[in-house]
This record gives C-alpha cells, sequence and structure tokens, in this order.
C-alpha cells in the first residue's frame, strides 16, 4: 500500500549489534542491514504482537541469503526461536500503527521545539535584549503549548476526526480533477475523514488530499448519473391520458 513504511534508525550501520551480527555470520554490514529491514518489513507486515508462526531460523536464512542469521539474532536478543515459529522482540517499540504514531509524534514535537528556539535566537538583538514582539508577541498560545507547524506534506500521517485538508494542495488538486473548491464542503468532506478515521492507515498529507479529491469527484459524478423519478403529469379532463400512465407501469 503506498504511504506503508517500517521505522529503522539511521545509525543502526554502526550499531555493536550489527557489527556482532556481521561477525557471526561472515557477512558486510550492507547484507546484514539488508536482511533487518526484510525481517522487518515482513513482520509489519504480517503481525500485529511480533509473532510469527510457521518462520523458521532456516527460511530467515533462506530468503535473506545470510547463512545463519536466524540463530545469530536469537543469540543478540532480537528474535526469539519458539515452537511452531519465531517472534520478533520488542516488536511493539518499533512496529505497528501505535509506534508509528508515537514515533511520528516524537518527531513533530522535536520539530517544533527547534523551530521556537529559532524564533527566540532571531527576536534577540546583538546585546542580548527582547525584541517587543518577544515580550508582547502577537500570536499567543496556552500556558505550556508549543506552537503548532506545519506538518510536512510527505511524512505519513494518520487520518484523524480533526483533519483537514491543506487548502493550497487541495485547490491544486481540484484544479487538476475539474473541481470547484465550492464542492468541499463539510458535507463532503465528513464521510471520507470517518471512514478512514478508524482504519489506521498511515499516508502523506499529500496523498490523503489526492483522495479527498477522487472521493469528491466520485460522489459528483454519482449524483449527476442519477436520474430524476417522473414528475406526476397534471391531469386534463379533456385528454386520454391512460396510454401516458400504462407508460409508468413497472
Amino acid at each position: 500500500m503506498a504511504g506503508e513504511w517500517i521505522k529503522m534508525r539511521t545509525n543502526l550501520w554502526d550499531d555493536p549489534r550489527v557489527s556482532r551480527l556481521c561477525d557471526v555470520t561472515g557477512q558486510p554490514e550492507a547484507m546484514v542491514v539488508g536482511a533487518l529491514y526484510w525481517l522487518w518489513a515482513m513482520a509489519d507486515e504480517h503481525s500485529e504482537d511480533g509473532v510469527l508462526p510457521g518462520l523458521t531460523m532456516r527460511a530467515i536464512d533462506r530468503k535473506t541469503g545470510v547463512p545463519g542469521l536466524g540463530a545469530a539474532l536469537c543469540l543478540i536478543g532480537w528474535l526469539e526461536d519458539q515452537p511452531g515459529g519465531a517472534r520478533v522482540i520488542n516488536f511493539d517499540e518499533h512496529n505497528g500503527v501505535s509506534a508509528k504514531r508515537r514515533s511520528m509524534e516524537a518527531k513533530r514535537k522535536a520539530s517544533a521545539r527547534k523551530v521556537s528556539a529559532s524564533d527566540a535566537d532571531k527576536k534577540r538583538t546583538p546585546c542580548g535584549a527582547r525584541t517587543r514582539e518577544d515580550i508582547n508577541p502577537t500570536h499567543t498560545t496556552a500556558q505550556g503549548d508549543e506552537p503548532e507547524p506545519d506538518p510536512d506534506p510527505d511524512t505519513p500521517v494518520a487520518m484523524t476526526l480533526e483533519w483537514q485538508p491543506d487548502q493550497r494542495l487541495l485547490k491544486a488538486y481540484a484544479v487538476r480533477a475539474g473541481l470547484a473548491l465550492a464542492e468541499f464542503t463539510p458535507d463532503a468532506i465528513s464521510p471520507f475523514v470517518l471512514h478512514h478515521d478508524s482504519r489506521g492507515q498511515l499516508r502523506t498529507v499529500r496523498e490523503w488530499t489526492a483522495d479527498l479529491v477522487r472521493w469528491v469527484k466520485r460522489d459528483v459524478e454519482q449524483a449527476k448519473r442519477v436520474v430524476p423519478f417522473p414528475s406526476a403529469k397534471p391531469k386534463d379532463p379533456d385528454v386520454d391520458d391512460s396510454s401516458w400512465a400504462e407508460g409508468l407501469t413497472l
């Protein structure tokens, strides 16, 4: 599915446990890290708790092309060989919808703190005094709240009941689809949000907006194809309308 992703650390290459895997299997980091990507992506796709029935250590070695990787993963504590299958250790901390949502929330808050710190530095005079805007900000937030940055249009996010389409992206996609912005009323957007809120899907802001435009365009086209039922014909006492009535008989 478009927009699906897994959590992998940027410093995984230099993790001592990865070095241990390389030493045990006799393979370079590129092979081992690639094998780990397959294992974690497969577990994210086929398991909700990290348990993978039927997966053997030999299957892991065969699918990754790294002999001895399954046993090595058990040795460093990243995998558990169970009767009838295998289990990824600490799966819930790094995989699944809730873990991804926590990861994105942490990233969002870190970005907000970085932006706030940058703005604070810009509001200082050369001697360190605060500016008038710093003392009397034009935009204030509740005590303890951090300013909300604009979401990255290329970062996967989950649908929420509070979701609203980005107006700039919506206008661009709507024009391409031949729709007017007036079509995107709350009544048109709400069914789309309710449909996707409980599904736990992660998509970028661009993808959600494009999906919304397709959703509304489908509704508009279906409404145009509806044929209204013939209205009642005014009765004329001087005209025999029996043939007209027979034409309406089902």
